[in-house]
């Protein structure tokens, strides 16, 4: 299943940013890639995706929740699935003020990331 909604991709890592675009362009995702907070974050104010998908593993916990925190204080409805660590899953889960801002644990299966692309779409046609 692909969608015409607008993803935003964050990744730091080249290697892992490019493997990811690849495999949801490869499904017919729409997708904007950015390599960092940043980026995106300044992308948000002039675009607003669907669903951001964000590589955290390499990024503070504390810079994503507060990411997480400055798009949702925006007013933007989509969620972002935040691939981390285990550890950084328990920091987020505990500092975390934004209720877009779900979790996966890191390392997934590409499958995986897609399954919660489509479902995070299916609940926001339903809600």
């Amino acid at each position: 299943m692909s969608s015409d909604r607008l993803i935003y991709l964050i990744s730091v890592d080249e290697a892992e940013r490019d493997s990811l675009s690849r495999y949801l362009l490869k499904h017919q995702f729409n997708i904007e890639v950015f390599s960092s907070l940043a980026e995106c974050r300044s992308a948000v104010d002039s675009k607003q995706p669907g669903l951001i998908v964000l590589a955290g593993s390499s990024i503070p916990s504390p810079e994503i929740c507060k990411f997480g925190f400055d798009v949702e204080s925006k007013q933007i409805a989509a969620p972002i699935i935040a691939l981390l660590t285990k550890l950084q899953m328990s920091i987020v889960s505990e500092m975390a003020e934004s209720e877009n801002l779900w979790t996966a644990e890191y390392p997934i299966a590409l499958r995986e990331i897609r399954a919660s692309i489509v479902e995070a779409f299916q609940e926001l046609e339903q809600g």
